[in-house]
């Protein structure tokens, strides 16, 4: 499947307010690698100080790197392929989900980068990778002095704890907003990200009745 084929196949979806199945995919994989990056950081974070809390934070930390990838390639696949039209951009709601996508997306990136140069100023040897099979190497901070690496430790260890508030904030609020949808306006937001039965199928949110027509898309 070439790209313009890959934009037909998604287009498809689109006009029935459905994402694609790969859209729907990176949005279920990368929430629960980041719930489990919030779960598993505070609790590294009442560990005492040993090697066991190495080997955490290593893994901690190539979970946040396998973030990191998936954030692009989503970044990169959604850019070209878009997104169904479900909520109006210039509404409030429109404009409140956008801000929420670009907190995410910051999060995805500020995350790994953070825990990266946290990692990079600990006294170990122990390697990095993306998801445990593409290696990842540190940042050259043994190169400084202890001051400066402890420095960029703090700031870095700060950032990251203002950015991982902020998002475990966010997540619950993201969660809500999509339900208030559902619930109270009725439209197609949730099931959007739900239905996994593709754009032919009859009988689902947002497919074209039996008869085969197809509905309007939804109005601006």
């Amino acid at each position: 499947m070439n790209l313009v084929q890959a934009i037909e196949w998604a287009e498809g979806h689109h006009r029935r307010g459905l994402y694609t199945p790969i859209g729907v995919a990176f949005h279920w994989v990368m929430a629960a690698l980041m719930i489990f990056q919030l779960g598993y950081g505070w609790y590294l974070g009442w560990q005492p100080v040993g090697g066991d809390k190495y080997l955490g934070y290593q893994t901690h930390t190539e979970v946040g790197l396998t973030i990191m990838l998936l954030g692009t390639l989503r970044f990169l696949w959604r850019s070209q392929i878009g997104t169904p039209e479900n909520v109006d951009e210039h509404s409030f709601a429109g404009r409140a989900s956008h801000a929420m996508e670009v907190w995410f997306y910051f999060s995805f990136f500020a995350l790994p980068i953070s825990g990266w140069v946290m990692w990079s100023t600990l006294p170990s040897d122990l390697p990095l990778s993306i998801a445990g099979v593409i290696p990842f190497p540190r940042l050259p901070f043994d190169q400084l002095s202890e001051q400066l690496q402890f420095t960029l430790m703090q700031g870095a260890s700060r950032a990251h704890e203002w950015i991982v508030w902020i998002t475990a904030l966010a997540i619950p609020g993201h969660a809500g907003a999509a339900v208030l949808h559902y619930v109270v306006k009725r439209d197609r937001v949730l099931p959007s990200m739900l239905d996994l039965n593709g754009p032919q199928a009859p009988g689902v949110v947002g497919a074209a009745p039996e008869n085969g027509s197809v509905p309007p898309p939804p109005s601006r």
